[in-house]
């Protein structure tokens, strides 16, 4: 029996239930490792609030009984942040009402470009977006095309792509790769798509062109990585 009712495990459970007895823990084992106090907090209203918190604890305590949590499901796959460059700025000058008609705008282009050339959308950060490609030209492609076509509505966007496994979260995804793309985007200047090694090296004979920008560390990153911008 699970006590604990993470998110995790509910959202795990109808892949991993075969393996059910290697992350349920018994209403005895459970009395064990967790305090009264702790079990009185998951019937707290805010139990969601802290749900990363008791799953850590809940990690930790499976640990302690020779459990663990299944490994998370990872992928292969290009990821591409696009982001506006100077938005505040730009919301400012618009308005809250202006700001948000022009937001809507660039929303339709981003998604327009993304169902030409293939992309899934992962989600919207803050005034960006994340999306994955199954092909890293095209990824690269569609971060240029979101440049060019949010131009003309007055917009500067910059784009940057990583190839790398991400572990799958949901509808979300997360892992190191995620976070390289991340810093990747944040190094590009107005109208510019910027990529890691990775992805230049592995589209040799598309027709995407490259220039380096240097070696830079990324902030959080291991490592120094060499960063492109790509001709197309």
């Amino acid at each position: 029996m699970n006590l604990f009712r993470s998110e995790e495990h509910v959202r795990r459970w109808p892949l991993y239930y075969r393996e059910v007895d290697d992350y349920v823990m018994r209403v005895s084992d459970w009395a064990t490792v967790f305090s009264v106090s702790l079990f009185r907090r998951r019937l707290e209203p805010d139990y969601l609030a802290h749900a990363d918190e008791y799953v850590d604890g809940y990690r930790t305590a499976l640990r302690a009984l020779g459990k663990r949590l299944p490994a998370p499901d990872r992928v292969l796959t290009t990821i591409l942040f696009t982001d506006i460059v100077d938005s505040t700025r730009r919301a400012a000058s618009e308005g809250d009402q202006g700001w948000r008609d022009v937001l809507e705008r660039h929303d339709e282009v981003v998604r327009d470009c993304l169902e030409h050339f293939g992309g899934r959308e992962v989600k919207q950060t803050g005034d960006g977006f994340l999306a994955r490609f199954d092909s890293p030209a095209r990824a690269i492609r569609c971060g240029r095309a979101v440049c060019e076509g949010v131009r003309e509505l007055g917009l500067e966007a910059r784009a940057g792509v990583h190839s790398g496994e991400c572990e799958i979260r949901g509808d979300d995804l997360g892992g190191i790769a995620v976070h390289i793309g991340a810093r990747i985007a944040a190094l590009a200047g107005p109208g510019e798509v910027l990529s890691s090694r990775t992805v230049r090296e592995a589209i040799v004979g598309s027709g995407v062109g490259f220039e380096s920008r240097g070696v830079h560390v990324l902030k959080g990153i291991p490592g120094e990585w060499e960063i492109y911008v790509a001709l197309c």
